[in-house]
């Protein structure tokens, strides 16, 4: 095999307790083990060599053969099985992954050597045995190539599958190193990494993202500090539902007074249907918190805004009014209630808001969100927006809503405006609504600028077009529509506005020869019709005018008849 050689952001120290009290060369035997790797269906999948590292029954393995496991067990020099209990560490690089057993006591162990090797050193390769009498191979390193902090090692062990993930030993039996296969083409001999890099392998707060631990199914240990414990089962992914329980339950066992735990096992029942079991898990939660005198531990407003979430979404994503154990919109808003009345923060107000929005009460949504936004740290475009929109559903004054936009589109960031651009395109529909269609055409314009006229579509330079011919600007007005017309898979539809907006600014031929070129397309319809009567009209030929009105008529436009009328 060839040598691993590790990136360096891969050579993470973690400190690790050793005993200084080491297994005798002569007994050395008594700290290997055998290890057995299951699937899921209980099928063997591997068989190899582990052995102790520490009195407490931690062992270290190959990670090849635990990779994909469900279960593992070790059997120990006497023939007694034990079960691995937690995944320590792993690293496919090193090959190398440390676990813990369950009801192993008094049981040998090698101790980590705190140096390399060096060149010519002697060294004893240890199998697993359950006959003390075998004897043990004694081998040499051929080579030591150092790779801060550690090292690799060519030896003169064959290059042969039982060698390897096999312990080498010195003469005090320290653990000096762990075979391993030379991948290096027509290599004879094996190589090995350097033991001190099990002092490496460790479960720190991102270990939930990390490849080579989740590639094995076997529940991980929790981290030693509590705040890296916290974020890593924090960051869980709940797909592995095993996982998630087995990290939840050791953290309330570690830290029985913390409420930490307890919430995160209530989220997890939640998102698996199981709503009671997780009500009584908030409740825990809650107790908790009420007693805990840690500083940083999760408080109780906290919680209710948690669980006031848990639900609001829960209902939201099943597009159900109630869930199974009662719980809906008003538990959820009493839940944020109860948050803010505890502690006055911004974001209970919001979600207060949020759960009355979706409860249709409009008005009472508009109050939260309203009180939410008088917190100038806190307040921001969403907020202010959702004041809005809560204000124009409560059927309010809409110069009202035009200011809470106004505020909404004063607190985008500048750096990320783009990303606010719809609030723009939110209030030029309020602001045609009150008439100020300059002020409309305006924030149309900015929407454009921000999303890129290659991402906008035909309906949006329509609309524009409409507001710029509300607001006189009809050259810009007849651009939009050209634009629209040239994007449109059917252009006529536009092209017929375009021939009105003509006749409506005095373009008089030009609207009746676009109306009669749209006819050649469309012969049957009524507005060309009307808009070629009109225009005649404004051209004084009566007759024509009269013709294309009655004819717009008997195509079922009503509104034309005060016209023909008039024109008689």
């Amino acid at each position: 095999m060839k040598k691993y050689i590790l990136p360096a952001a891969l050579l993470i120290a973690a400190s690790s307790a050793h005993a200084t009290i080491n297994v005798e060369a002569k007994d050395a035997y008594k700290a290997m083990l055998q290890i057995n790797t299951f699937d899921e269906q209980g099928k063997l999948l591997k068989t190899g060599p582990a052995f102790f590292i520490n009195n407490s029954g931690d062992a270290v393995a190959a990670y090849n053969l635990l990779k994909g496991a469900k279960r593992a067990e070790v059997v120990d020099y006497k023939g007694k099985r034990y079960a691995v209990f937690r995944i320590l560490g792993a690293n496919s690089n090193t090959d190398l992954v440390k676990f813990s057993t369950t009801g192993v006591s008094k049981n040998e162990f090698f101790t980590i050597s705190t140096t390399a090797a060096t060149q010519g050193a002697a060294l004893t390769l240890l199998h697993f045995t359950q006959n003390k009498k075998d004897v043990m191979p004694q081998i040499t390193v051929s080579k030591e190539v150092a790779y801060a902090p550690y090292s690799y090692y060519d030896i003169s062990a064959t290059n042969d599958s039982l060698n390897f993930n096999c312990p080498l030993i010195d003469a005090q039996g320290t653990l000096t190193a762990v075979v391993q296969r030379n991948a290096a083409k027509n290599a004879t001999h094996a190589c090995a990494v350097d033991a001190r890099f099990i002092n490496d392998l460790s479960i720190n707060a991102t270990a939930a993202f990390n490849s080579d631990l989740t590639s094995i199914a076997i529940p991980k240990a929790l981290p030693q500090d509590r705040n890296d414990a916290l974020s890593y089962i924090y960051m869980l992914s709940q797909a592995d539902s095993v996982a998630c329980m087995t990290a939840y339950n050791d953290f309330i066992d570690r830290y029985p007074t913390l409420p930490d735990g307890y919430t995160e096992k209530a989220k997890f029942k939640a998102n698996r249907g199981l709503f009671a079991q997780s009500e009584a898990d908030f409740a825990t939660a809650i107790d908790k918190a009420k007693t805990c005198n840690d500083s940083s531990a999760t408080k109780e407003d906290a919680i209710h805004y948690t669980m006031s979430n848990l639900i609001y979404k829960k209902i939201i994503e099943q597009g159900r009014d109630t869930l199974s154990n009662g719980w809906d919109l008003k538990r959820a808003e009493e839940e944020a209630v109860k948050a803010y009345a505890i502690l006055p923060n911004a974001l209970y107000k919001v979600q207060e808001g949020k759960c009355q929005y979706a409860e249709k009460d409009y008005k009472a949504a508009y109050e939260s969100f309203s009180k939410a936004c008088e917190d100038k740290n806190f307040a921001s475009s969403e907020t202010y927006f959702s004041a809005a929109r809560s204000l124009e559903l409560a059927k309010g004054d809409n110069k009202e809503v035009i200011a809470l936009l106004d505020s909404c589109i004063a607190h985008i960031p500048a750096k990320s405006e783009a990303a606010y651009a719809q609030f723009y395109f939110e209030r030029s529909q309020r602001l045609l609504k009150a008439e100020r269609y300059r002020d409309a055409v305006s924030d149309y314009n900015h929407y454009e600028q921000l999303i890129g006229p290659r991402n906008l579509t035909e309906q949006f330079y329509y609309l524009r077009s409409q507001a710029e011919e509300k607001a006189h600007m009809y050259q810009q007005a007849i651009d939009d529509l050209h634009s629209a017309i040239a994007m449109s898979k059917q252009p006529v539809l536009y092209q017929i506005d375009e021939a009105a907006l003509l006749l409506n600014i005095g373009e008089t031929k030009s609207a009746i020869e676009l109306a009669e070129k749209i006819l050649k397309v469309l012969p049957e319809n009524p507005d060309c019709y009307k808009i070629i009567g009109v225009g005649y009209a404004e051209l004084k030929n009566k007759p024509l005018a009269l013709k294309n009105l009655n004819k717009a008529l008997e195509l079922g436009d009503k509104s034309v008849a005060p016209l023909i009328e008039k024109y008689k």
